[in-house]
Formats: C-alpha cells, structure tokens, sequence
C-alpha cells in the first residue's frame, strides 16, 4: 500500500460552509482556561446532530484506460453553491482505489467521515495550477511523491470474486482530503469503450441529502463583555457522533441573523454562512478549548465585535476546523442573550 498524505478521507457531507478557510492560529486569542472557570460551557446537549446521506453518480469506463477527466462542466458544489475561481475554485484532483467495500459503504463512510486511510490503496492526484488554462487531465498525470498512477495496473476490472471501488475526488484546495466539492465513483468494465470523464453536476439528483437538529441554547451575558469566555471542552462528539479531536479546531464563528429565527437556521442549514447577516471570529490557538467573544473580529476585517446589540433575530456560535475533511462545524448552538 502506498502511503497516503492524509489522515482521513472527506467527510464529505459538508453539511455547512461555515469553516471555509484555516484561520492563522494565533496564541493570545484562544485560551486553555479550566471549564470551571468559563462564563458559557458547551456540552452535548446544547450541540447539534446532523443525519446525512449520500448517493454519488457511477460512471462506466473502458478499464486500464488512460482516462480523460474533465471538470468544465461543474458549476455547483454538494450543497449547490457556485464553484468559481472566487469562490474557490477546483484546485485539485484526486483518484482513489479502495478495495473490499462496495460503492454504498464507501458513500456511507464517507457521509459520516469514516472512510480513512487505511482503507484506501492507492491514492494519486493532480494539481490545476500545473496548467491553469485547461480543465481537463489524465489519470497518468496524477501522482503521490515521485509515483505516477498507472491506470495498466491501477484501474483495472476486478476479478468476479474481488471487490474494489474507484473514484475521483475534485476539491478546493491542495490538502488531500479537505475542501471536496464533487466526486463521482469510477466503474471499469468490458462492457464500455468510454475514455473521458466529465465531472458530474454535484448539484444533480439529491447526491447529498442532510437534516440538522438544533441542540438547547445557552444563554450568555448580553452586555457584560467580561461575562464572554466560552468553552467547549466538555463536548465529547461532533453531529455525526464522532469523537472530537480537540487540536484540529481553529476558529470560532460568531453569527448574527437578522428577522431569522432558530428554526429557519435548522430549515436552511446548509447556507448558514450565506444567509448570515454579520459573521465575527476569534482563532483558537492549537490545542486550546475556549475563546473570549470580547476579542472576535469581523470574519475577513479587522471591526471589534461590537457586542449583542442586534436583538431582531438569533445568534449562533459554531466551533469549527478549516482543515479538517468536512467544512461541518465541531460543534454549534444558538446564543440567547440575556
């Protein structure tokens, strides 16, 4: 087995896209203060659970073939937001040979962020700014190191008795398993002469289907800006029931809905960034596991969080990991002001 760069594959549900990027992680601005001593302490109650399912398209190929993939045509991620150069566009490519899981326990894994390492064989991908006036590559010119795939051997028709999935992978970024914006399995198969690949629209035919539930809200200080340190370290799983790993968390979003209620965030959870009408944030430092709010800035400027002046709509606080495989926050609740 080849080595594989990342320590899991996409949880690629992304249910929501309110981690987008890394944030810089700055030590003064995230804090390991003791639970005890936290003004708002999140627990599992308070989190939100998440179900997801995903159906991903099959496309049939002629096997061994040096294919042809092409992503002219992918105009909308899994939660159907554009994909463009400004909204980051698709910098990476990846192939991925999986053997002994069929393609729904691999989709299943991968709705649930599962699907790791040591299950997949091969892994080869390609960079678009290597010829950023084309969007379309070979499978021979992904690659892992100084390994080229081999589509003779790599890409093969299974043996009646094997089981092996195949698939690829198109992605914003260039960190193996993060930032998956569309993916389709592959099928090789005597029965097809196909030798190209076009991205399917990641939009089309409810590949990705999430229902979120809100979790109970936590009340906080709405003026005493002292009152403000919020701690997360009691919460145990994300939405999906995963155990938290603590050192990936980077930031903390703070969000502002104006005219929205609580369950118009539930109903509309995958555009819970866009539909936002002020975001701050705070970037946590690696490893800690509570932020003051006193210190959150306006996502993408430098303007002080003003405080909980707005009061005709709700707040909601995401604790969130841009690195990590799914853009899904760890952890998010609603904030009543009191």
């Amino acid at each position: 087995m080849h080595a594989s760069p990342f320590r899991s594959l996409p949880r690629v549900a992304a249910p929501l896209t309110v981690a987008l990027l890394t944030a810089p992680l700055l030590a003064a601005c995230g804090s390991s203060t003791p639970t005890e001593m936290a003004d708002v302490v999140l627990m599992d109650t308070n989190n939100y659970t998440s179900n997801t399912t995903l159906a991903l398209p099959t496309i049939q190929t002629a096997p061994g073939a040096d294919l042809m993939v092409c992503w002219d045509g992918l105009m909308k991620d899994l939660l159907c937001h554009d994909i463009n150069a400004t909204n980051g566009g698709i910098d990476n490519v990846a192939f991925l040979q999986i053997p002994n899981l069929k393609h729904d326990q691999v989709a299943m894994k991968l709705a649930v962020g599962q699907l790791d390492e040591n299950l997949v064989k091969v892994y080869r991908d390609y960079h678009t700014s290597k010829t950023p006036d084309s969007k379309c590559t070979t499978l021979s010119t992904m690659i892992l190191g100084t390994s080229t795939l081999a589509p003779a051997t790599d890409y093969v028709e299974p043996a009646a008795d094997k089981t092996v999935t195949y698939m690829l992978l198109f992605a914003t970024g260039t960190t193996p398993g993060v930032g998956s914006k569309a993916m389709t399995f592959l099928e090789p198969t005597s029965a097809s002469t196909a030798t190209t690949v076009a991205a399917p629209d990641a939009c089309a035919g409810n590949v990705l289907d999430f229902q979120a539930t809100l979790g109970t809200p936590l009340s906080i200080s709405a003026t005493d800006k002292t009152k403000w340190l919020v701690d997360w370290s009691k919460i145990t799983k994300d939405s999906f029931g995963n155990p938290v790993v603590f050192n990936k968390v980077d930031n903390v979003l703070l969000g502002f809905y104006q005219g929205k209620t609580a369950a118009d965030l539930q109903t509309s959870f995958t555009d819970i960034e866009q539909i936002a009408t002020t975001l701050y944030e705070v970037p946590v430092a690696h490893g800690a596991r509570s932020v003051d709010l006193a210190k959150a800035t306006v996502k993408g400027g430098t303007d002080a969080f003003p405080g909980f002046t707005q009061t005709d709509g709700v707040w909601a606080l995401a604790v969130t990991c841009g690195a990590c495989q799914v853009p899904a926050p760890v952890a998010l609740t609603i904030l009543q002001p009191q």
